[in-house]
């Protein structure tokens, strides 16, 4: 739970910070109260993160230069949860501005103690200014309870002078995991088209994607999105005449069938291994001969439209329709005996519904 600009530094040291600082809480307390405190650190952070935000601390300020001061910060439930070991259970919660003399005295000669004890790990340049603050936070609950609270220690965090870990070397290296398989999101192209292509569109059709070329493809694996250059698969190139243009009738097309619209085509989820997912992050050309067999979904906002195989066409892909997700639901003959009878889940869904691009016609 480490929240600053320097996270991997800190996160690095962590472990030096525990080993130095946690021992010597643990050592305080034993020897102020007595043992039966589990103390456990938390954070390690250059902001007051989360941690110790709507709480109320005890704070002591202990001065260790002209310039610069350490504060040992308990927070109001750590101090119950102190003072119900030390001087017994009591029935009134303690509360901090309801403090005596006595309580105020235990705190603040504990907070001075653990100071005296951790001091000795810092270096001080006495005319220098620290204006970054170092802040331990950590978790202290009594063996006899499961209650737990926070104390942080704030110090100037140039006076420590913590010891990075060796760096070890991996145990594994990213070649033996090559033959692994990741399932990924492979994107061919998009484009758009008229409302009124897309209400159409039929089996043997062909969708050709501007937005595309038959050497590039975009993959996509959880939080990767990646172009990556292939080598095009010539066994699905198809002679296609274009210049004949548009053979789909658009008379008695209203505006809003004019509207266009985006369509994306996209593999199903294929799998690939991550020596190719490599291959694809150092930018090298890869071969992926067995995904142009797999089916091509093409989707407008999302819903699924139709599917069909890969093709190329003048060096774009474009995908040669086999299957229409059809908008009408299926309506079986009504008889007596299954007036009542509730569909199955699933049934007379479909994704993608050309209702969802009508408007009212206020003219008919």
């Amino acid at each position: 739970m480490i929240g600053s600009i320097f996270f991997d530094e800190l996160y690095k040291q962590f472990s030096w910070y525990d080993s130095v600082f946690t021992p010597a809480v643990e050592k305080c307390s034993n020897e102020f109260f007595f043992e039966g405190f589990e103390y456990k650190l938390a954070s390690v952070s250059t902001n007051m993160n989360v941690l110790s935000q709507n709480e109320t601390f005890f704070v002591t300020k202990v001065k260790i230069s002209a310039k610069n001061d350490v504060y040992i910060r308990i927070s109001q439930d750590a101090i119950n949860v102190i003072l119900d070991k030390v001087l017994g259970k009591n029935n009134k919660r303690f509360e901090l501005t309801e403090v005596t003399e006595l309580e105020a005295r235990i705190i603040t000669a504990f907070n001075d103690f653990i100071y005296e004890t951790i001091a000795p790990n810092f270096t001080i340049e006495p005319n220098r200014r620290y204006n970054e603050i170092l802040h331990l936070t950590y978790f202290v609950k009594s063996a006899s309870s499961d209650d737990a609270a926070k104390f942080i220690i704030s110090v100037p965090k140039d006076i420590l002078s913590p010891v990075m870990p060796e760096e070890k070397p991996p145990r594994f290296e990213d070649k033996d995991f090559a033959s692994s398989l990741v399932e990924v999101d492979l994107i061919v192209g998009n484009t758009t088209i008229p409302l009124a292509d897309v209400k159409k569109l039929d089996i043997g059709d062909i969708v050709l994607f501007d937005n595309s070329s038959s050497s590039e493809m975009t993959l996509v694996c959880e939080n990767i999105v990646q172009k990556f250059k292939i080598r095009p698969n010539e066994k699905i190139i198809e002679p296609y005449d274009m210049s004949g243009g548009n053979d789909m009738d658009n008379t008695n097309t209203n505006l809003w069938d004019s509207i266009q619209v985006d369509m994306s085509a996209e593999f199903d989820k294929v799998k690939v291994t991550l020596g190719e997912l490599k291959s694809i992050e150092e930018g090298l050309i890869v071969d992926l001969c067995s995904v142009y067999d797999n089916k091509i979904s093409l989707k407008v906002g999302g819903k699924l439209v139709a599917s069909g195989e890969l093709v190329i066409i003048n060096d774009r892909f474009g995908v040669k329709i086999d299957s229409i997700n059809d908008a009408e639901p299926q309506i079986a003959e009504s008889n007596a005996e299954h007036t009542d009878t509730p569909a199955a889940e699933g049934e007379g869904q479909e994704d993608f519904d050309y209702s969802d691009f009508e408007v009212e016609d206020n003219n008919g």
